[in-house]
């Protein structure tokens, strides 16, 4: 126990990498077949967007409602398919972090019997978290835009633009930071529910318990691996986004070089070149995704564990007793 507290990002780093050779077949199985129908509604809800914007150039002024109609559901598909996509993965990674946490305690663990607990004891009460924790994060979000709101309107009525610029970025910054402080505090909550088996409030109240006074070193440590996976994923992801794209490209920059006349209207060739661009994004998605349930719900899982770990009071040393004395 002493040692694991001494670890440091490297460590959990490693241990991660360890651990995912007993969790990957988990990930595997669920992430490359769950993902498939969110990335291909995102595809196509980019793809909807794409066409609704290429389909506006040829509107005229008087369509403007034709316009924000066929733009809105566009983003409204897009919001959809996100909203798919974090059911599916929030599932991906209940399953993941159960095994990781069964894995890391030396147990011998199938992913059907996985599965089975996650969708029989822990998804739906999962559901109801992240919905308390959408609505505290709602209301803060709301409360900070009214203070700014109130303050900047009372210098903007005072003709003080300078200062009401000034008010606002400060007041501002600050509900951001409130935000990104109270998201921190609830950063482990998911492995709370799922490897302790606590409820709604008790998973809240634990995660930010064990935050409490490591918040700085949990903050470094998720961003920093955030953006490792991110950039991971970029470097599989985008090369295969790129080649599948630039094929086309070309093709279009040949058509404007040929184009002697300088007639082409570039507009038009920009709007051509999002011709299946939504698929290649849903590609993209299916990536990050899939990369993202095998090293994040292990990671957090150890990141957890640790943190329950140094939150437990040191076990007090053995009592010594004194030597008896020998009878003269």
């Amino acid at each position: 126990m002493a040692d694991s507290k001494k670890e440091g990002f490297v460590d959990l780093l490693d241990r991660t990498f360890s651990l995912i050779s007993k969790t990957w077949m988990t990930s595997l199985t669920l992430g490359a077949v769950l993902f498939i129908p969110t990335s291909v509604m995102f595809g196509w809800a980019y793809g909807s967007l794409f066409d609704a914007v290429r389909g506006t150039a040829g509107m005229g002024e008087g369509d403007n409602i034709s316009v924000l109609k066929s733009l809105g559901f566009g983003y409204l598909w897009i919001v959809l398919a996100a909203l798919a996509q974090a059911l599916v993965f929030l599932f991906v990674r209940a399953c993941v972090t159960d095994h990781a946490a069964r894995a890391a305690r030396g147990e011998q663990v199938k992913t059907v019997d996985v599965v089975v607990r996650v969708i029989t004891r822990r998804y739906a009460p999962l559901l109801g978290q992240r919905l308390l924790q959408a609505l505290i994060l709602s209301i803060t979000l709301g409360g900070v835009s009214l203070v700014v709101g109130i303050g900047v309107g009372i210098f903007a009525g005072l003709k003080l633009i300078v200062p009401a610029a000034i008010v606002g970025a400060v007041l501002g910054l600050a509900g951001l930071c409130l935000l990104i402080w109270l998201s921190v505090r609830f950063m482990v909550t998911l492995e709370s529910m799922v490897i302790d088996g606590t409820r709604i409030e008790q998973s809240i109240d634990q995660s930010m318990v064990l935050v409490r006074h490591r918040w700085w070193r949990v903050f470094g440590y998720t961003l920093l691996f955030g953006l490792m996976v991110s950039f991971a994923s970029s470097l599989i992801g985008t090369p295969i986004v790129f080649f599948s794209t630039i094929r086309q490209f070309i093709r279009t920059l040949q058509e404007i070089m040929r184009d002697t006349s300088g007639s082409q209207d570039f507009n038009a060739v920009f709007l051509r070149i999002l011709g299946g661009l939504g698929r290649r994004l849903g590609i993209l998605q299916y990536v990050q995704s899939l990369m993202a349930a095998f090293v994040a719900p292990v990671f957090m899982t150890l990141l957890f564990l640790r943190l329950k770990a140094e939150a437990e009071p040191e076990p007090a040393p053995p009592a010594v007793s004194a030597p008896a004395e020998s009878a003269s």
